[in-house]
């Protein structure tokens, strides 16, 4: 059972292939920040002896995949007969990782392999396997681990598994940033700070131009000696290019 609400806070996950492209299979690694919120009762379709269900809730930037959503419902069974006392165990479920502008990866969680506490949920992984997908992934398959950490209401989640999907090759390679020149400039006496200008770029070989942040941003402020400015760029597969260069302000004499 799945519901489909989105909205946390977003973490870069990575992906092991060294390649610029890794065609057919990927290895991922995603960590969500996640909201788990208790429902009042469990929903039709839920599995079956679930005396607690929970909505899962969050978002990600997975290397080689994109911006990626998940949703489901977190089904427990407390107490007798399979555990004791407050214990819980997590069972079968399913659900989708919903990655932007791409389409879905439908994925089965697998019953928990020993009773946990509700709360804090530490160390409680769960295996899931993909089941197949919509869009780009519509012939997916593949498995991995879920791992948990949370406390109430808030906390994370890592998804940690194989897609593989034929013939798809996943985009490994970061956008190549232009203009992280390093530059000396004359602060007018007896200013302290002067206001100094760039013009840095993006491109990616896939997306095409991609938009650059800057720290500090161009127009900013510069104090007299070496200041150092950091720049990125990430594409549609969360693939992000980085440069520095220096802006060295001099008194003028």
């Amino acid at each position: 059972m799945l519901v489909a609400v989105f909205g946390a806070t977003a973490f870069l996950g990575t992906a092991t292939p060294s390649a610029p492209f890794a065609a057919g299979t990927l290895n991922f690694q995603g960590t969500l920040y996640v909201n788990s919120v208790p429902l009042t009762q469990c929903p039709p379709g839920a599995a079956l002896g679930a005396t607690d269900c929970r909505t899962r809730t969050g978002e990600a930037l997975i290397q080689g995949l994109g911006s990626v959503s998940e949703a489901y419902i977190w089904s427990l069974g407390l107490g007798p007969p399979t555990c004791s006392g407050t214990l819980a165990r997590p069972l079968a479920t399913t659900g989708r990782l919903i990655v932007a502008g791409k389409g879905e990866i439908q994925v089965a969680l697998a019953p928990g392999a020993q009773c946990v506490d509700l709360e804090p949920v530490r160390n409680q992984p769960q295996t899931f396997t993909i089941t197949g997908g919509t869009g780009v992934y519509a012939a997916a398959s593949g498995s991995g681990t879920v791992q948990r950490a949370l406390s109430g209401d808030t906390g994370t989640e890592t998804w940690t598994g194989t897609l593989i999907v034929p013939a798809l090759e996943f985009d490994l390679t970061a956008p190549t940033l232009s203009g992280a020149t390093s530059k000396t400039v004359l602060a007018p006496k007896p200013a302290k700070q002067v206001r100094v200008t760039y013009n840095v770029t993006a491109s990616d070989a896939i997306d095409g131009p991609v938009p650059v942040t800057c720290r500090p941003r161009s127009g900013s402020r510069f104090p007299v000696g070496r200041n150092v400015v950091t720049c990125e760029a990430t594409d549609s597969s969360a693939n992000t290019g980085r440069a520095r260069f220096l802006i060295t302000v001099k008194k003028r004499r």
